[in-house]
């Protein structure tokens, strides 16, 4: 069964590495991305503060046939290219991620690596904001407010309580580290010494660092919802023969852990319908993550359904402990 997986983040290489503990010889995999390393970008938290670079890993490392080149769209069993090819497949998951914009006019924008100087320079203010645009995923904000150790910063965020996803207990403990912060608001646009807020607040600021907006990738030919993210259904699947996982899918919390879960879940399924002996399961939505700080790391874990490494992946995990970054 001729499998593309689609990216070269989280979701498509605990796909990959899924595929081949579960199915082995019965699916070929194939590998379509537009860069060559897989960069884990949790770990960008630190640039600002130590310079090293992001650690990353050579996607070839996956022994797996890679294509260079980035998912336009998909007709039928044919996937299209931004370079005008096309491939046909069995199978195919999406795992291509969002696009981030801005967001937040006149703030500095946090993209991860690429941001580091940029997010050291505004740390280096007076009175610094960091503030996100929605509550998808703001645990950036709250490692980049602890790893600095500023004595003057505020978090605003549309958050009720600081890093509400993983419930009061983590909030509470998070709240008590971090310095100001103002919740269930939104943010607007950066004037000359202000954040301006949705609601037409000034908060006062030198520097705001801001997270940016998601958007979905919108894969011509593949159904998804008005912001471009594809729907799945409890194996990840999108269409008979389409699967997609990660910030791509319109699971509304954007995080890598959740990421592999839905990937998980992805290559049981496709292992099954290739003839493995794998009882395929729907993924679960268990949130882990490491929160770093300058004096360690906090342990952070919600079982999103109920009334770590940096990025949990059931295979992805092991697979990092065993390459070397470069």
């Amino acid at each position: 069964m001729k499998t593309l997986v689609a990216g070269g983040g989280v979701a498509a290489i605990e796909t990959v590495l899924a595929l081949q503990a579960l199915a082995g010889a019965r699916v070929e995999i194939e590998l379509l991305s537009p860069g060559g390393d897989f960069i884990q970008r949790p770990a960008a938290v630190r640039a600002p503060f130590d310079g090293a670079d992001t650690p990353r890993v050579a996607l070839d490392e996956l022994g797996v046939k890679r294509h260079r080149g980035a998912l336009a769209g998909v007709e039928g069993n044919v996937a299209f290219t931004s370079d005008g090819g096309h491939m046909r497949f069995d199978r195919l998951v999406v795992a291509v991620g969002a696009r981030p914009v801005e967001a937040v006019p006149g703030a500095t924008i946090f993209r991860g690596p690429i941001s580091a100087g940029a997010v050291e320079y505004a740390l280096n203010c007076e009175r610094v904001v960091l503030t996100a645009p929605d509550a998808r995923w703001t645990l950036p904000l709250y490692e980049l407010a602890l790893l600095s150790g500023h004595p003057d910063l505020t978090i605003v965020t549309p958050e009720e309580r600081p890093l509400e996803v993983f419930g009061q207990v983590a909030s509470e403990a998070v709240e008590r580290r971090i310095g100001s912060f103002v919740g269930a608001t939104v943010p607007d646009r950066v004037i000359d010494g202000a954040l301006v807020t949705r609601d037409g607040r000034l908060i006062p600021a030198d520097a705001v660092i801001a997270l940016p907006r998601l958007h979905g990738p919108f894969i011509g030919g593949l159904p998804h919802d008005e912001d471009g993210f594809l729907s799945i259904d409890a194996h990840a699947r999108v269409t008979r023969d389409v699967f997609a996982a990660g910030d791509a899918t319109n699971e509304p919390v954007k995080q890598g852990g959740l990421a592999a879960q839905q990937a998980d879940a992805a290559a049981e399924t496709i292992a099954a319908e290739a003839g493995a002996p794998v009882t395929p399961r729907p993924f679960t939505r268990i949130l882990r993550a490491q929160l770093l700080t300058a004096d360690g790391p906090l342990e952070l874990c919600r079982d999103l359904d109920a009334p770590a490494h940096k990025l949990a992946g059931r295979h992805l995990t092991a697979f990092l402990m065993t390459k070397e970054h470069v």
